[in-house]
């Protein structure tokens, strides 16, 4: 636990982090000239906002027999799903084309706000009901990893609530502020749904 008693302090700068990453993310994406890089600079702002939003709930996190490791093992897993969310815009064009992947005439399965909200709450009553720590922990990884995703294209085409459909396209600063508070919600649900186990089984594998 060493390693994040040293960071514990530094919430505000991974915030600000969170920020600074946005804009220059989607600036770089913005007035960027080759369509690939457009796609790599939007999948790794995707990947970072991911991480530090997870890096922000470990440091705050109250789950006893976390360790370290597996903290840094969540970030990463964290970063990844948000990043890997995208991949549904190949299987909605079924090819491997960046230009087909790209211009799909209807949003992709995964960016359907309605799946995560489901599962999660799913997954977070199950762990409750069956006093699952690693179970708990998961669902919230999945719940920030598709927020943030989700949060950030909203601002091109709102969310998308099946069957409700999609709401209007919210303002950037409203964005922004959504994602810095996201890590923070999770933080709040993390120790609202309080769980006595000690996620033992997951940390014998996760030395």
């Amino acid at each position: 636990m060493y390693l994040f008693q040293i960071f514990n302090n530094s919430s505000s700068y991974s915030t600000l982090l969170i920020v600074v990453t946005a804009i220059v993310g989607d600036y770089v994406v913005a007035y960027s000239k080759l369509h690939v890089f457009q796609a790599l600079f939007d999948n790794a702002t995707h990947f970072t906002i991911g991480g530090l939003c997870w890096f922000i709930v470990c440091l705050h996190s109250n789950s006893r027999g976390v360790g370290s490791t597996r903290k840094i093992v969540e970030i990463a897993c964290c970063s990844l799903l948000s990043s890997l969310i995208d991949v549904d815009h190949f299987v909605e064009a079924k090819s491997i084309s960046l230009k087909n992947a790209t211009n799909l005439k209807r949003r992709p399965f995964l960016h359907c706000s309605t799946i995560p909200i489901l599962l999660c709450s799913i997954l977070l009553l199950i762990s409750y009901a069956s006093d699952n720590g690693t179970m708990k922990r998961v669902s919230l990884i999945i719940w920030t990893a598709f927020a943030s995703h989700h949060t950030r294209d909203a601002t091109r085409r709102g969310y998308w609530f099946y069957p409700f459909g999609s709401s209007p396209a919210i303002p950037y600063a409203f964005y922004i502020a959504l994602t810095c508070i996201l890590p923070y919600s999770v933080v709040f649900l993390d120790r609202y749904i309080s769980i006595s186990s000690h996620y033992d089984a997951l940390d014998t594998i996760i030395i």
